[in-house]
Protein backbone atom coordinates (compact mmCIF):
# COMPACT_ATOMS: atom_id res chain seq x y z
CA UNK A 1 0.00 0.00 0.00
CA UNK A 2 1.40 3.24 -0.50
CA UNK A 3 1.99 6.13 1.72
CA UNK A 4 1.38 9.82 1.46
CA UNK A 5 4.82 10.37 1.22
CA UNK A 6 4.84 7.23 -1.97
CA UNK A 7 2.56 9.36 -3.76
CA UNK A 8 3.97 13.04 -3.09
CA UNK A 9 7.32 11.61 -4.45
CA UNK A 10 5.65 9.46 -7.21
CA UNK A 11 3.85 13.09 -8.27
CA UNK A 12 7.09 15.29 -7.76
CA UNK A 13 8.87 13.05 -9.88
CA UNK A 14 6.62 12.58 -12.77
CA UNK A 15 5.84 16.57 -13.21
CA UNK A 16 9.50 17.51 -12.93
CA UNK A 17 10.20 14.92 -15.62
CA UNK A 18 7.36 16.73 -17.51
CA UNK A 19 6.61 19.92 -16.86
CA UNK A 20 9.70 21.38 -15.66
CA UNK A 21 8.68 25.09 -16.17
CA UNK A 22 6.02 24.11 -13.04
CA UNK A 23 9.60 23.81 -11.40
CA UNK A 24 11.31 27.26 -11.46
CA UNK A 25 9.84 30.06 -8.94
CA UNK A 26 11.93 32.95 -10.71
CA UNK A 27 10.43 32.33 -14.12
CA UNK A 28 6.88 31.14 -13.57
CA UNK A 29 6.04 31.68 -10.26
CA UNK A 30 2.32 31.33 -10.92
CA UNK A 31 2.87 27.77 -11.97
CA UNK A 32 5.33 27.01 -9.30
CA UNK A 33 2.66 27.72 -7.04
CA UNK A 34 -0.42 25.88 -8.40
CA UNK A 35 1.76 23.02 -9.56
CA UNK A 36 2.53 22.92 -5.53
CA UNK A 37 -1.10 23.02 -4.44
CA UNK A 38 -2.09 20.89 -6.95
CA UNK A 39 0.76 18.11 -6.52
CA UNK A 40 0.52 18.01 -2.11
CA UNK A 41 -3.46 17.65 -2.86
CA UNK A 42 -4.08 15.37 -5.28
CA UNK A 43 -1.52 13.33 -2.82
CA UNK A 44 -3.74 12.98 -0.29
CA UNK A 45 -7.07 12.73 -2.55
CA UNK A 46 -5.20 9.65 -4.18
CA UNK A 47 -4.04 7.82 -0.99
CA UNK A 48 -7.88 8.23 -0.04
CA UNK A 49 -9.21 7.06 -3.16
CA UNK A 50 -6.96 4.55 -3.13
CA UNK A 51 -9.09 3.09 -0.24
CA UNK A 52 -11.80 2.42 -2.44
CA UNK A 53 -13.39 1.44 -5.65
CA UNK A 54 -13.17 4.84 -7.79
CA UNK A 55 -12.47 4.66 -11.23
CA UNK A 56 -9.75 6.83 -12.42
CA UNK A 57 -12.27 7.57 -15.29
CA UNK A 58 -14.74 8.42 -13.02
CA UNK A 59 -12.44 11.20 -11.02
CA UNK A 60 -12.03 12.32 -14.55
CA UNK A 61 -16.16 12.52 -15.32
CA UNK A 62 -16.40 14.19 -12.05
CA UNK A 63 -13.92 17.18 -13.33
CA UNK A 64 -16.12 17.74 -15.99
CA UNK A 65 -18.74 18.85 -14.45
CA UNK A 66 -17.16 20.67 -11.84
CA UNK A 67 -16.96 22.61 -14.63
CA UNK A 68 -20.27 23.13 -16.15
CA UNK A 69 -21.39 23.36 -12.22
CA UNK A 70 -18.85 26.40 -12.17
CA UNK A 71 -20.79 28.08 -14.93
CA UNK A 72 -24.23 27.56 -13.81
CA UNK A 73 -23.20 28.49 -10.34
CA UNK A 74 -21.40 31.57 -11.91
CA UNK A 75 -24.63 32.97 -13.75
CA UNK A 76 -27.05 32.67 -11.16
CA UNK A 77 -27.31 36.71 -9.25
CA UNK A 78 -25.76 35.65 -5.68
CA UNK A 79 -23.21 36.25 -4.07
CA UNK A 80 -23.04 32.74 -2.24
CA UNK A 81 -23.36 31.04 -5.36
CA UNK A 82 -20.64 33.07 -7.10
CA UNK A 83 -18.26 32.52 -3.84
CA UNK A 84 -18.73 28.59 -4.07
CA UNK A 85 -18.39 28.87 -7.71
CA UNK A 86 -14.60 30.66 -7.57
CA UNK A 87 -13.95 27.95 -4.85
CA UNK A 88 -14.89 25.45 -7.27
CA UNK A 89 -12.85 27.01 -10.22
CA UNK A 90 -10.01 27.15 -8.15
CA UNK A 91 -9.80 23.41 -6.53
CA UNK A 92 -11.14 21.14 -9.51
CA UNK A 93 -7.69 21.13 -10.37
CA UNK A 94 -7.15 18.90 -7.82
CA UNK A 95 -9.32 16.22 -9.32
CA UNK A 96 -7.42 16.58 -12.70
CA UNK A 97 -4.13 15.88 -11.03
CA UNK A 98 -5.97 13.15 -9.42
CA UNK A 99 -7.06 11.13 -12.22
CA UNK A 100 -4.27 10.61 -13.91
CA UNK A 101 -1.98 9.57 -10.98
CA UNK A 102 -4.40 7.17 -9.85
CA UNK A 103 -4.94 5.43 -13.46
CA UNK A 104 -0.94 5.26 -13.29
CA UNK A 105 -0.51 4.03 -9.72
CA UNK A 106 -3.27 1.53 -10.12
CA UNK A 107 -2.47 0.36 -13.76
CA UNK A 108 -5.55 1.80 -15.63
CA UNK A 109 -4.21 4.59 -18.04
CA UNK A 110 -6.29 4.02 -21.21
CA UNK A 111 -7.30 5.76 -23.97
CA UNK A 112 -10.49 6.66 -23.35
CA UNK A 113 -9.15 7.99 -20.11
CA UNK A 114 -7.03 10.47 -21.98
CA UNK A 115 -9.73 11.42 -24.55
CA UNK A 116 -11.93 11.83 -20.86
CA UNK A 117 -9.56 14.08 -20.01
CA UNK A 118 -9.25 16.23 -22.70
CA UNK A 119 -13.10 16.81 -22.81
CA UNK A 120 -13.20 17.60 -19.25
CA UNK A 121 -10.51 20.43 -19.54
CA UNK A 122 -12.91 21.64 -22.43
CA UNK A 123 -16.32 21.69 -20.34
CA UNK A 124 -14.05 23.20 -17.44
CA UNK A 125 -12.97 26.08 -19.71
CA UNK A 126 -16.31 26.38 -21.68
CA UNK A 127 -18.45 26.49 -18.57
CA UNK A 128 -15.87 29.14 -16.54
CA UNK A 129 -16.11 31.20 -19.50
CA UNK A 130 -19.85 30.91 -20.36
CA UNK A 131 -20.77 31.38 -16.41
CA UNK A 132 -18.09 34.42 -16.09
CA UNK A 133 -19.73 36.10 -19.10
CA UNK A 134 -23.60 35.51 -17.74
CA UNK A 135 -22.18 36.74 -14.51
CA UNK A 136 -21.14 40.36 -16.17
CA UNK A 137 -24.04 40.58 -17.97
CA UNK A 138 -26.04 40.07 -14.52
CA UNK A 139 -24.01 42.55 -12.66
CA UNK A 140 -23.91 45.46 -15.67
CA UNK A 141 -27.17 44.79 -16.84
CA UNK A 142 -25.99 45.14 -20.44
CA UNK A 143 -27.48 43.35 -23.40
CA UNK A 144 -24.57 42.91 -25.22
CA UNK A 145 -22.89 40.96 -22.66
CA UNK A 146 -25.56 38.08 -23.54
CA UNK A 147 -25.35 38.57 -27.24
CA UNK A 148 -21.72 38.30 -26.34
CA UNK A 149 -22.12 34.71 -24.72
CA UNK A 150 -24.42 33.34 -27.49
CA UNK A 151 -21.32 34.28 -30.35
CA UNK A 152 -19.22 32.81 -27.61
CA UNK A 153 -20.92 29.51 -27.66
CA UNK A 154 -21.45 29.61 -31.32
CA UNK A 155 -17.86 29.77 -31.91
CA UNK A 156 -16.58 26.83 -29.83
CA UNK A 157 -19.22 25.03 -31.17
CA UNK A 158 -17.41 25.21 -34.49
CA UNK A 159 -14.49 23.82 -32.54
CA UNK A 160 -15.60 20.75 -31.58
Amino acid sequence: MYTIRDLRKYQYDYHKENFPFAFNFIKNPYSFLKARFYMESSAVFVWFLLKTNIKPNTVTIIYGIAGIITGILLSIPNYYTVIVALFIAFTKGILDWSDGHLARITGQTSLTGYILDGYGAILNSYGFQIGLGLYVANRTDSLIFYYLVKILYLVYSQNL
